[in-house]
């Protein structure tokens, strides 16, 4: 009888250690590598949807930020390695996720790649995720190609609306494009260039680089309005830039929407107020998500639900034009850095066994918005 007791005890006891194991055990950290600070129209509003959703799975999620450096990234990644993160998301800015990738491998640091992708001979060599690099658990990319392609058809439909054609018909367009390194700028690109392609009777006069910076792109449209006057659509490659574009042609006399036509990228909260005050056209946007996408992928890989080499995890979130209706639900919310509206755990596949493809679209997003007004 004892000995039964004894063993009852002991049984007990094991079991509440291995509860009170359970409890304490540390939470999942990840870190996040930023372009840009807090502040900044695009980064910004990344780390709020982001820190939301990690708020709500219980992760600790440190934000890192490169400044704009590429020295930088290698250096926030030994960092990361030193914070003990569980996993590192992270984007290629500057051609340089090849390098941090392989010295992830090297750490043995698991990493998520998102933003921007590999191009190029870079991609051939990087293969595809855990094909060559196992700790290179998965790609999550918006489709830039897409996002340059429906501003661009946008600008040209409307241009024609406006009669802004030349005398042979032809929509003039000056592009201003983001960084000459980075692989949105080039993707958003391409998909201006297919817009154009498929109309048939467009003409990109100049491409040039403002480096994501919305001064510059003041300058550099202020001095191309004068050369290019037959000029009506400028395409941009963000919002801010947009922005500075039409900065730049007020001080001409011209006015957006009657003179000319202006659009950019980003959904950003700038552009979105932009957009609702007649100052620029349009916006594409929903990648300011995908942060938060990959927190939620990262946290299934570590609860059960793992990233399937078999599969080489690679998803691409899509992008939109930005409607009226959208930019009055949206703004206060950008405004306010507040997402607790939004049900992460519900877009979770360890928490929810039943999903088996994850929705990570700003269309739902946008729905789950409405319903919670």
């Amino acid at each position: 009888m004892i000995a039964i007791k004894y063993f009852l005890v002991s049984a007990f006891l094991l079991l509440g250690l291995i509860n009170s194991t359970a409890v304490s055990a540390p939470p999942l950290h990840f870190a996040l590598l930023s372009a840009r600070d807090s502040q900044d129209a695009f980064w910004g509003p990344v780390e709020d949807f982001a820190q939301q959703a990690a708020k709500q799975l219980d992760i600790k999620l440190s934000i890192l930020y490169t400044k704009n450096s590429k020295r930088n990234m290698f250096n926030l990644l030994a960092k990361a390695k030193e914070l003990n993160v569980d996993a590192v998301i992270l984007p290629n800015f500057g051609q340089v996720a090849l390098q941090l990738v392989k010295e992830a491998e090297q750490q043995q640091t698991p990493v998520l790649l998102f933003n921007s992708g590999f191009t190029g001979n870079n991609k051939q060599l990087a293969g595809k995720p855990q094909q060559k690099f196992k700790y290179w658990l998965a790609s999550l990319l918006p489709d830039d190609h897409q996002a340059g392609y429906l501003l661009g058809k946008h600008l040209i439909e409307q241009a024609r609306q406006k009669n802004f054609a030349d005398k042979n018909g032809t929509v003039q367009i000056i592009a201003i494009n983001g960084s000459i390194a980075d692989t949105p700028a080039r993707h958003r690109l391409a998909g201006l260039q297919r817009a154009i392609k498929e109309d048939g009777n467009s003409n990109l006069l100049r491409s040039v680089h403002a480096y994501w910076l919305q001064k510059t792109a003041y300058y550099k449209a202020f001095r191309l309005s004068q050369r290019y006057p037959d000029a009506k659509v400028y395409w941009t490659a963000s919002d801010i830039m947009a922005i500075g574009v039409e900065q730049a042609l007020t001080e001409h006399g011209l006015i957006q929407g009657k003179d000319y036509l202006t659009g950019g990228v980003d959904w950003s909260q700038q552009g979105l107020v932009a957009v609702k005050q007649g100052q620029i056209s349009t916006s594409a946007g929903g990648h300011f998500m995908d942060a938060a996408w990959a927190v939620i992928m990262l946290y299934d890989h570590f609860n059960g639900s793992p990233l399937s080499a078999d599969s080489f995890y690679q998803f691409q979130s899509p992008m939109s034009l930005i409607t009226s209706a959208d930019i009055d639900l949206l703004l206060p919310y950008l405004e306010s850095h507040n997402w607790q509206d939004i049900n992460f755990r519900l877009r979770s596949k360890a928490l929810n066994k039943q999903l088996k493809e994850y929705d990570f679209s700003p269309a739902s997003v946008l729905e789950e918005l409405r319903k919670a007004q």
